[in-house]
């Protein structure tokens, strides 16, 4: 959802650098830092879901992936979240990408 256009000038230059920098990366086929964080994520879910469904586990594989979702749980806690409503929402969102 756009937000309002802001009254003060100082901000109104910011907010119009950011629409021609957001132009430009459009133009030039170039995704922003959330959309590559969002694929980022989706991927790594992809392949936990991949790993789940295996026939044959890949123990090396499963290591790293249990490595990345502490690590994501560490940042989260670090940054001030409950640590079981950030477990919770952790395995959610898993759940969710693979179903």
């Amino acid at each position: 959802m756009p937000r309002a256009p802001s009254t003060e000038p100082q901000r109104q230059r910011h907010q119009q650098r950011q629409r021609k920098y957001r132009s430009r990366l459009r133009e030039a086929g170039q995704p922003e830092a959330d959309a590559v964080d969002a694929a980022l994520a989706a991927a790594i879910c992809g392949v936990a879901a991949d790993e789940r469904g295996a026939e044959v586990k890949d123990e090396v594989l499963k290591a790293y992936l249990s490595r990345l979702l502490k690590r994501a749980r560490r940042e989260l806690l670090g940054r001030g979240y409950d640590r079981e409503r950030t477990t919770a929402a952790l395995q959610r969102r898993l759940n969710r990408v693979t179903e």
